[in-house]
């Protein structure tokens, strides 16, 4: 149960959205053998090393997971908590940013397959992590509320509580342009870990070369140029 939410969480590959969508970025995230953490941190020059607690919300039947809703929070460097829903097709939300909460449109795409994917992140300080489902709803934004309403999410939050806790590390590379800042993540469970690189581009410009880089078996020479790869 934990590897399926797990797996469910790393999005392999992101696109923008419409142009009118200006928040809509283009990114994608590649799975690494977790074997390989040492070799990739090295031959990425990888730097900045920052680690963290990741903690998922669910029932144990995982209710939310099946109507494509994550419930994330994160501990660490930057704290934060995020609501994550995947409407049904032709579905459209409309969200803003600003100073405590990020809004974000995506298309997931996996297996050739696309679908939209919605969520908003909003920005904590000090809050204890909760356990139950009760606890974590009184944490959710006005905002967060309201896209689980308009994705016409149901479900009993008495049932919900934290079912994983992960160990997150993660390290910034330096990428050529059109790339933006890219990052090597580590995340551990008790029954296993995934190493992941998450590339994100500018909608505009980066499109086309995030795709190139999902696709490629070079991954490091895409991002930093020639050298040893991973």
């Amino acid at each position: 149960m934990l590897r399926t939410l797990v797996i469910g969480t790393l999005i392999m590959l992101l696109r923008c959205l419409s142009p009118a969508q200006t928040q809509c970025s283009a990114e994608a995230k590649v799975l690494i053998s977790p074997e390989q953490t040492k070799a990739a941190v090295a031959s990425l020059n990888a730097e900045k090393e920052t680690g963290g607690q990741v903690y998922l919300f669910d029932t144990d039947a995982l209710d939310l997971l099946s109507q494509g809703v994550i419930v994330r929070l994160r501990q660490g460097f930057s704290p934060d908590l995020t609501v994550k829903v995947r409407p049904p097709l032709g579905k459209e939300f409309l969200g803003s940013s600003d100073d405590h909460e990020k809004f974000k449109c995506e298309v997931d795409i996996v297996g050739g397959e696309e679908q939209k994917s919605y969520s908003i992140q909003r920005k904590l300080a000090g809050q204890q992590v909760p356990e139950t489902g009760a606890a974590i709803l009184e944490m959710l934004s006005a905002s967060q509320k309201d896209l689980l309403k308009q994705a016409r999410i149901s479900i009993d939050w008495k049932l919900v509580n934290r079912i994983a806790t992960i160990e997150a590390t993660t390290w910034r590379v330096r990428a050529q342009p059109p790339l933006n800042p890219v990052v090597l993540g580590l995340w551990q469970w008790p029954s296993g870990k995934a190493l992941e690189l998450s590339v994100k581009a500018d909608a505009a410009t980066g499109l086309s070369f995030v795709y190139t880089v999902a696709a490629t078996r070079d991954v490091q020479r895409a991002i930093v140029g020639p050298t040893t790869t991973v």
